[in-house]
C-alpha cells in the first residue's frame, strides 16, 4: 500500500552545493531515498548566481518560493512554475534580490 510522504523543510539542514563557489548556491533534499516520492530539493541562489548552459537526463518543474530567475530570456518570480524537458539546455540567473525554489524531478 502506498504511504503519503510528508517533511517539512525546516526540520532539514540547508547543505552548500559543492558545485558552484561557496556561498552562492544552498540545498536541501527534501523527500528520503526510498520514500516513493519524486526526488524533491530545496533551492536557495545568492543573488545574480548564474549556472551556465547546461541540461539533465531528466525532466524537471520548477515552483519559485521568493525572489526571481531568469531562465533563458523570461523571468520567474514568485508563484511561478518553471517545466524543462530532459535533454534541454538552459541556464538560469538568480535576481537583484536572489531565489528560493523547490526543484521537482518528474522523470
Amino acid at each position: 500500500m502506498a504511504a503519503i510522504v510528508r517533511v517539512d523543510e525546516h526540520d532539514l539542514p540547508w547543505v552548500e552545493y559543492t558545485g558552484a563557489a561557496p556561498g552562492c548556491v544552498r540545498v536541501k533534499a527534501i523527500t528520503p531515498r526510498g520514500s516513493g516520492a519524486p526526488p524533491v530539493q530545496y533551492v536557495e541562489y545568492a543573488p545574480g548566481h548564474r549556472d551556465g548552459v547546461h541540461s539533465h537526463d531528466e525532466d524537471e518543474v520548477f515552483l519559485i518560493l521568493a525572489g526571481d530567475v531568469r531562465i533563458g530570456e523570461s523571468v520567474n518570480g514568485q508563484g511561478s512554475m518553471v517545466f524543462i524537458p530532459r535533454h534541454t539546455e538552459y541556464e538560469m540567473c538568480a535576481g537583484s534580490e536572489g531565489v528560493r525554489f523547490f526543484r521537482v524531478v518528474t522523470g
